[in-house]
């Protein structure tokens, strides 16, 4: 069986040929490069960052968890319905995605000393030190990603996605 011709196109015409049909259907071409580009690199990524949660033996609902504790600022415990809510999920899912990792040692639980009943959820030293694990090897990659441009030139990058970034706030997207 022979593989489709796209198969063997490279990335980049991969996204001409994406944009080309846009275009043809009568999108603005210049609009199309730029969405098309970041759209194709995030899907590139998001799949490397979850063969990476694999061999990390972790899953993106579990890096979800670590992220948001390790973010948390003055590494504050939180709730699992504040987690859950931050996973977009139910906060019985949340609840034994919890256990599970509670059981590999990697978050603990205690009661809130403000209210009893009330949970809280911290990083364990293991479940740190999984979550920077994750954000060196990552960083490496991006590294790479990135090397083909000068500082300034992933500074200017840097800049520009963000006031796109910021036109979705204010488009309310």
């Amino acid at each position: 069986m022979a593989k489709p011709q796209s198969a063997h196109l490279s990335e980049v015409q991969k996204v001409r040929q994406e944009v080309a049909a846009f275009v043809a259907a009568g999108a603005d071409e210049s609009i199309q490069r730029v969405i098309t580009a970041v759209h194709r690199l995030s899907r590139r990524l998001n799949r490397w960052y979850d063969r990476q949660l694999a061999d990390l033996d972790i899953t993106a609902g579990e890096w979800t968890v670590l992220e948001q504790l390790a973010r948390s600022p003055g590494d504050a415990p939180l709730t699992p319905s504040q987690l859950a809510e931050a996973a977009n999920v139910a906060p019985s899912s949340m609840t034994h995605r919890l256990d599970r990792m509670v059981e590999r040692g990697l978050l603990a639980r205690s009661a809130d000393p403000e209210n009893r009943v009330r949970v809280r959820v911290r990083l364990t030293d293991a479940g740190y030190g999984l979550y920077a694990q994750a954000v060196r090897e990552a960083d490496v990659v991006e590294a790479d990603l990135l090397a083909g441009l000068t500082p300034k030139q992933v500074q200017t990058l840097a800049e520009l996605l963000e006031r796109v970034i910021a036109g979705l706030d204010d488009a309310n997207l």
